[in-house]
């Protein structure tokens, strides 16, 4: 069976090396996706091991399309009774990539349409839509004249981790944060700081890495549960061997914010883990970094604020400041952040004496962000 799982485009390359380490096969790297061959155990294991995908999606159609009567035909190919029960609702939720006559409603629509027509012509059944919350969620990307069709097996995105307590407005998703920790080339007995921590994302996420530690099998549901073609797989066994792989150790990651009001859902969310998990958050100013930081420190990896999230006056000035305090406190580390001012970020590195070794251009939304990964000189 073929399946493929989402991500953010320009880490695609990371999950895919994510999932090829679950997996029997290698996964293979697309925009914004992984795409992989596995048995729906394997998609089970992947929904509830997987740390840097949002959703995994069994993957039914992939043709090409130009016109909304060539995605309603192609559609209405699928027989859609393997998935979805006579009693079950469904919904078609669509994107759309590309210079197209139409719109993703319009897809949605076709496919709906073919689904309701096909599931009729085959069992005599017209299928219940529920737009709000459906049994079966059918999923439908046209990128250009790519058509994909996919049923949602995860359900609400696994970047929502079972950890978040409270709210932060520029709070990282769990699952970027987690693919930074493994770009900055982090390992286990290595010290991970983030100077800039907010909610406590990149050191929780730090442990959810260094750990081993399942986030989808700490879900009450995943979507799967409702599909026809994996209820004859023993979940619950899956769940229970992967559990028992989990690391009962603890890392060593520190996380430093000058807000108290940022830190209470850090502390909230570590508290979730019912354990030492090595994390430790402190309140601190970044430039007085020096004052906070009682250890060698290997990696610092951080979501400064940015800009358009936080009108943040002076940027490179900040930038500098701050680069230069981590170089201060942490002068051996080395450096990976995520920025929304690649240009702004460039001047401060070469002013605080930093050096990038890399950078990668991601997605978040409609945010174009960069991922820098420097040395101190």
């Amino acid at each position: 069976m073929r399946f493929f799982a989402t991500t953010f485009s320009g880490l695609e390359d990371v999950a895919a090396a994510e999932l090829s380490s679950l997996l029997s096969s290698e996964a293979e790297a697309d925009i914004g996706k992984v795409f992989f061959t596995g048995s729906p155990e394997e998609c089970v294991k992947v929904n509830y091991a997987a740390q840097t995908v949002n959703r995994v999606f069994l993957l039914v159609l992939r043709e090409y399309a130009e016109t909304l009567d060539e995605i309603e035909r192609l559609a209405a190919t699928v027989d859609f009774r393997e998935f979805i029960d006579r009693e079950q609702s469904f919904a078609v939720r669509a994107e759309r990539v590309g210079m197209h006559g139409f719109t993703s409603l319009d897809i949605a629509a076709a496919v709906g349409k073919a689904v309701i027509e096909s599931y009729r012509a085959g069992t005599g059944v017209r299928l219940r839509v529920d737009l709000n919350n459906p049994d079966i969620e059918v999923y439908a990307i046209l990128r250009n004249t790519e058509l994909l069709l996919g049923v949602n097996t995860t359900g609400e995105s696994l970047h929502r981790r079972f950890y978040r307590r409270g709210f932060h407005r520029a709070a990282l998703s769990p699952t970027v944060a987690n693919t930074l920790v493994r770009l900055s080339g982090w390992r286990r007995n290595m010290v991970l700081l983030d100077p800039f921590t907010g909610s406590g994302t990149i050191p929780l996420e730090t442990a959810i890495y260094g750990l081993g530690i399942n986030p989808g099998a700490r879900r009450q549901t995943l979507s799967f549960e409702k599909i026809q073609l994996f209820k004859g797989i023993d979940s619950a066994k899956i769940r229970e061997e992967l559990l028992k792989r989990e690391d009962p150790g603890t890392v060593e990651a520190i996380g430093i914010d000058i807000s108290h009001k940022s830190l209470k859902p850090a502390f909230d969310s570590l508290e979730t883990f019912g354990r030492d998990i090595g994390v430790r958050f402190v309140q601190g100013d970044v430039f007085r970094l020096v004052e906070y930081v009682d250890r060698e420190v290997d990696k610092v990896v951080c979501n400064p604020p940015f800009g358009v999230r936080l009108r943040l006056r002076q940027p490179e000035k900040f930038y500098t400041d701050a680069f230069t305090a981590i170089a201060q406190a942490c002068p051996h580390a080395s450096l990976t952040v995520i920025v929304n001012k690649p240009v702004t970020a460039l001047r401060a590195f070469e002013k605080s004496g930093y050096i990038p070794l890399s950078v990668r251009k991601v997605l978040l939304g409609d945010l174009s962000s960069y991922i820098f990964h420097s040395v101190h000189m």
